[in-house]
């Protein structure tokens, strides 16, 4: 059995063991940094298109409807599935698929976020349905090495986009030129997609899309750098300094890494994603920010990353309770307003080992100088 009929395998255990009929892995095509892509994850393909569901079998059988039609050659040559079929109907092939395949009872349905009314509507009147996004979740905390070197390719993508916002960094830069730079770099060694946010300027507010202002020396330009391969998500948060930065600047760095390096410090498979953030908020209370330890002045101290990970479509703050797990992959980033400074990006992604976590990216968190 191939790597990837690993999953159908365990994905038809797990079926048994809930004793559903059937299972439906839906998906609209749509990748986003919160919200895990379930279809992706299991075919191993990422749809184009609005309408895209696996139907499984409990005894194995699977098929992949997807839409558009034209779409499904393409699939074909990257999925593991045998069975891709293009559809132009999608709610009536998925319930004649699910009657030919002997699909009845009890059917998991994987993707209700997405899910149109039509097409749930259309699945329900050939079995109950039943939500079944723990299962993928499940099957998925436990990476096999192949998974964990996609993640470690991720982060050497993740890598080259850094290199390349620091070397773009630099005055009369756009900042749409330099997320271009960023984009063009990451792509050319392999990412999928992208995500960037970035801003520029003396006192920073926040992190938002790429702008036209141009860079100019003394700026504190901050990142938030993410490509996507596979599927799988590697998240950096850099800031680089145009010119010789200012005192405070280094002196107020130095407490995001302090509080950075004791967060990591506090991870251990089995503890609860709360250390992650709670060990961050007290190092920033204790220089005197505890005020700016939540929102409107952060967002998150963290989040998960993709299925399989802590919090899907969630945050880590002080009262996430979900456990670390061996394996999972999660962002730890005390991205922290300073009202001296101005907003600040610090942290990463981080694999979860028996040891703690583990950066998988080479570049150094610190803060970065470029000197003009």
């Amino acid at each position: 059995m191939g790597k990837t009929d690993r999953k159908l395998e365990k994905v038809v255990k797990m079926m048994g063991d809930k004793g559903l009929d059937g299972l439906i892995i839906f998906s609209r095509g749509i990748i986003s940094v919160l919200s895990p892509s379930y279809l992706h994850y299991f075919a191993g393909v990422r749809p184009f298109g609005r309408m895209n569901a696996a139907v499984v079998t409990r005894s194995g059988d699977v098929v992949l409807l997807v839409g558009p039609s034209w779409d499904a050659p393409r699939i074909a040559r990257k999925t593991w599935i045998r069975d891709v079929r293009g559809t132009a109907a999608f709610p009536l092939d998925v319930t004649r698929t699910m009657k030919d395949l002997g699909i009845s009872g009890t059917v998991g349905l994987v993707g209700q976020k997405e899910i149109t009314e039509e097409v749930y509507t259309a699945i329900a009147s050939v079995a109950k349905v039943q939500p079944a996004e723990a299962l993928i979740e499940d099957i998925a905390r436990e990476k096999s090495p192949e998974e964990i070197e996609q993640a470690k390719t991720a982060a050497k993508i993740a890598d080259i986009g850094f290199e390349a916002f620091l070397e773009y960094s630099r005055p009369a830069q756009r900042e749409y030129e330099l997320a271009a730079e960023m984009e063009y770099a990451m792509r050319l060694a392999g990412a999928d997609d992208i995500f960037i946010l970035l801003s520029s300027g003396s006192h920073n507010d926040e992190m938002h899309e790429p702008g036209d202002r141009r860079l100019a020396k003394g700026d504190i330009v901050i990142g938030e750098i993410t490509p996507i391969v596979d599927g799988l998500f590697f998240q950096l948060c850099r800031t680089v300094v145009i010119g010789r930065p200012a005192p405070v600047v280094v002196e107020k760095y130095d407490i995001l890494m302090r509080a950075l390096n004791d967060s990591v410090a506090a991870v251990k498979p089995g503890a609860p994603a709360g250390v992650i953030s709670k060990a961050m908020n007290k190092v920033i209370s204790d220089a005197g920010y505890g005020k700016y330890c939540y929102p409107p002045y952060m967002r998150a101290r963290g989040h998960g990353f993709g299925v399989g990970s802590i919090a899907p479509g969630g945050v880590i703050d002080d009262n996430t309770t979900m456990p670390l797990e061996l394996g999972q992959v999660v962002v730890i980033h005390p991205n922290q307003y300073i009202p001296e400074t101005g907003y600040l990006a610090c942290g990463e992604t981080y694999l979860i080992t028996e040891k703690g976590a583990e950066s998988l990216a080479k570049t150094e968190t610190r803060l970065y100088t470029k000197e003009v």
